[in-house]
């Protein structure tokens, strides 16, 4: 079975950059790739299972959040892939960060 898509937004990736940036500083580059393949595989996961994200239309139309690892991944459901919009740490609120 072929996988479905996903994409990353210009936010989603800004997002990554700093979660690198935060685990090789506080840990190490071997956790950050271990850490990178945990979202990259739950991102995945929620491409191929969109209906497992909860929806926030409160915060953006046709919104829907889900935990991946120690974040949580705010995304929506286009035609033919999700667009990962933002992914959070566990502190950061989407109110402010989206």
């Amino acid at each position: 079975m072929q996988n479905k898509r996903y994409k990353l937004s210009s936010l989603a990736k800004t997002h990554l950059q700093n979660i690198k940036k935060y685990t090789i500083e506080n840990f190490s580059e071997a956790q950050w790739q271990k850490y990178k393949q945990n979202l990259l595989s739950g991102f995945q996961m929620l491409a191929d299972n969109p209906e497992l994200g909860r929806g926030c239309n409160e915060i953006y139309a046709n919104g829907f959040y889900c935990p991946v690892a120690k974040h949580m991944a705010y995304f929506t459901k286009e035609d033919h892939f999700i667009l990962i919009v933002a992914v959070l740490g566990q502190p950061q609120t989407p109110q402010s960060h989206l």
